[in-house]
């Protein structure tokens, strides 16, 4: 794990201390005590001022990043059991979370443009000095630009940045969860109304997260893993809308999605996940349309209907 310790110059953070109910300053030569919890930071996201002003401040949240995550690295090597290593994580991507907000509220104009400089005859990036110091800020950091389809940027975590801080300090159901997150996070699963990965690794998600409600029912991670087996399982039933199932003009499977539903019930004859491939392709001779099949299969799923409300 890189920790920033650069200092190149000094602004005021204010953290909100659960210990002792005040707030304290923390300077960029500080570092954060570790008896201390901090339960939220207070950084300022406005891009108004110069721009040597907006690459300060983020540099400086990319510092306090790495400090605050020294110390969530010493509370960690004094866990007394795995459980504990659970509340810990729990707190540490609370914590990280916040601030990973604000980085994207900091950079929020050059993430607008950011993917205007990719050069497809070089294959990469390349941005001109002014725009560059805001990429070179992150290079030190396990911080990245993540392409999220349609022309959209964030900036976020590596995918393996929460795994491998916590491997071995957690419980097996957490070290199970974020294992297959990180490696789902290493691809980009949809945009642009579409699926982007195969209909095989979709049902290889679906059972990523199957498996997990097997084998840990009390865990407090349950709830978030059943919504992962929802979405994905839905999705490999009836795609999305640029990625459709079925061709709804003649009713028929495409090929490729009745090949995969026919491997995935092969290898996994005894999978709940088969039952219900099994009723669908009942569904879709019976009656191939989408609303109703839509209806039938979220009601397989459990999937609670969203309810937006009316606007004032």
């Amino acid at each position: 794990m890189i920790l920033l310790r650069k200092s190149y110059f000094l602004i005021a953070l204010p953290f909100m201390v659960i210990s002792c109910k005040k707030e304290i300053t923390l300077k960029k030569n500080e570092s954060i005590k570790t008896d201390t919890v901090y339960s939220e930071t207070t950084v300022d996201t406005t891009t108004s001022g110069t721009k040597e002003t907006l690459l300060k401040k983020v540099d400086y949240a990319i510092w306090s990043m790495g400090n605050l995550e020294e110390y969530f690295l010493n509370k960690l090597s004094k866990a007394t059991n795995k459980s504990q290593g659970n509340e810990i994580y729990e707190e540490y991507v609370e914590n990280m979370e916040n601030r990973i907000k604000n980085f994207n509220e900091l950079e929020a104009d050059f993430l607008a443009i950011y993917t205007n400089y990719y050069e497809h005859e070089k294959d990469q990036y390349i941005f001109p000095d002014s725009l560059q110091q805001h990429v070179d800020l992150f290079k030190k950091s396990e911080l990245e630009f993540w392409e999220i389809g349609e022309g959209f940027v964030e900036i976020r975590y590596q995918p393996y940045h929460y795994y491998n801080m916590f491997k071995g300090k957690v419980t097996d159901d957490y070290e199970y969860f974020l294992k297959n997150e990180a490696k789902e996070n290493t691809v980009l699963y949809s945009a642009d109304a579409g699926i982007l990965i195969s209909p095989e690794d979709v049902g290889n998600r679906v059972l990523t997260w199957e498996r997990f409600i097997n084998q840990y029912p009390k865990s407090a991670l349950l709830e978030v893993a059943t919504k992962l087996y929802q979405e994905y399982c839905y999705d490999y039933l009836m795609g999305m809308e640029n990625t459709r199932t079925i061709d709804y003009s003649n009713g028929n499977l495409e090929s490729e999605n009745q090949t995969e539903f026919n491997r995935f019930m092969r290898k996994n004859p005894l999978s709940p996940t088969t039952k219900i491939i099994k009723a669908f392709l009942k569904q879709v001779d019976a009656n191939p349309d989408y609303e109703e099949l839509d209806k039938w299969v979220k009601k397989q799923l459990n999937i609670k209907p969203v309810i937006i409300p009316n606007e004032p």
